[in-house]
């Protein structure tokens, strides 16, 4: 009777130390979807350097909309990441008591030296004066790791909603 019981015990704490590690590291976080929680990292905390160096040469930034009223509705669809950037966080930067971009990874995807991180992004802005705003939306991320140099963002799409200020 205890032959039975103890080869059961050996085989559920064998299976335990099989899939433990594995539920272990589907937990762990791809560098893929590092790279883009450190860019909004760098953002909310107006690290622009860090944030600007995890894009990769060349960068897009994808605009289906227009980000704010008075923008033409004939705006390209697209832009350079980078240059985006310095521009928006000039203005914002400047404007803002804080801006914060809180991320949350949805999926991952990654194929050799490609990667697709897909995310529900929620940005809280506190204007000088003003009272905070919240948007909430997604946003698909593509990276790549040529010849193994680390993962950079080469571009993003969005689904945000239009802001409330005006720039037109």
């Amino acid at each position: 009777m205890q032959r039975p019981i103890q080869i059961l015990l050996t085989a559920l704490i064998l299976g335990m130390a099989i899939v433990l590690p594995t539920m272990a590291a589907e937990k762990e976080t791809h560098p893929a979807a590092q790279a883009v929680l450190n860019f909004n990292k760098a953002v909310t905390t107006r690290d622009m350097e860090t944030g600007l160096a995890l894009l990769a040469d060349g960068a897009v930034q994808y605009h289906l909309h227009p980000a704010h009223p008075g923008m033409s509705v004939d705006h390209p669809l697209t832009e350079d990441m980078a240059a985006m950037w310095i521009t928006v966080s000039a203005l914002l930067f400047s404007t803002t008591e804080a801006y914060e971009r809180h991320i949350e990874i949805l999926n991952v995807r990654v194929d050799g030296e490609l990667a697709i991180v897909w995310t529900q992004t929620r940005t809280v802005t506190r204007r000088k004066g003003k009272e905070q705003t919240e948007l909430e939306f997604s946003e698909m991320y593509f990276l790549i790791n040529k010849d193994n140099g680390g993962w950079r963002i080469a571009g993003t799409a969005t689904n945000r909603p239009v802001d409330d200020i005006s720039v037109g």
